[in-house]
């Protein structure tokens, strides 16, 4: 099941010309295999932009299908809840 498209996007990835830019989004497609968001650049015209490139990336990531994998970030928050659970703290602050 596909998730709906946000009306706005951030550019997210630093190495991209429009990074921090918000941009209106018009549609999905894929190219070459990547994802992509339809969205309207600055000047009004229509573009492409990486989904990874974009803030929407965080919303894809959390719907991921089970046996996906970790980001760096992930793989450190998951460090941290088990190694809570290993000393006994179950995080509720109780």
């Amino acid at each position: 099941m596909r998730s709906s498209l946000p009306g706005e996007v951030t550019v997210t990835a630093a190495h991209h010309p429009l990074c921090g830019a918000r941009l209106a989004v018009e549609g999905r497609r894929r190219v070459r295999g990547s994802a992509c968001l339809i969205v309207r650049l600055p000047d009004g015209t229509p573009g492409t932009i990486a989904l990874s490139a974009t803030s929407a990336a965080v919303a894809a990531d959390a719907e991921a299908p089970a046996g996906g994998l970790l980001s760096v970030e992930g793989v450190r928050r998951l460090r941290r809840l088990l190694a809570r659970r290993t000393a006994g703290d179950d995080g509720s602050g109780t």
